[in-house]
């Protein structure tokens, strides 16, 4: 069974979950170091895994506009794609997820660990609900 795969660009670090073969649960992978072999990186996990669709966080402000960083999100995922070609590429919005990751990890790590964590609980966050809207139809 083929896998989701969810991403959280960042210019320095990217966050990476996985769904279960089920497509129920999400769970974080170790963050990819976004450098000149990032593309290549994410490549190779996504045959490694079997990962038909990657789900981008796409970081729109709380009043919905899109700033620098959707841009540099959309012009990452535009590269990536010469990559995965095959691959479906979904886009969902994120912009609670750094937060509930952040306050999740308040509760659960030491502060100095919690950089460590952040970027993968995060594309769990989006992840997730990417995989509750196909489970309920939303």
């Amino acid at each position: 069974m083929s896998r989701i795969l969810a991403l959280d660009i960042g210019t320095k670090r990217i966050g990476v979950a996985i769904s279960d073969p089920l497509g129920i649960t999400a769970k974080p992978l170790d963050y990819i170091i976004n450098d000149d072999s990032v593309y290549e990186k994410i490549k190779s996990l996504i045959e490694k895994e079997n990962v038909s669709t990657v789900v981008v966080g796409l970081p729109i402000t709380l009043k919905g506009f899109h700033g620098q960083q959707v841009e540099y999100t959309k012009d990452f995922v535009e590269k990536l794609k010469n990559h995965i070609p095959n691959v479906k590429i979904v886009f969902i919005d994120e912009r609670f997820t750094t937060s509930l990751a952040e306050k999740h990890l308040s509760q659960t790590k030491k502060k100095k660990n919690m950089k460590d964590y952040i970027d993968s609980l995060s594309a769990v966050f989006i992840l997730q609900t990417y995989l509750d809207s196909l489970a309920f139809g939303k």
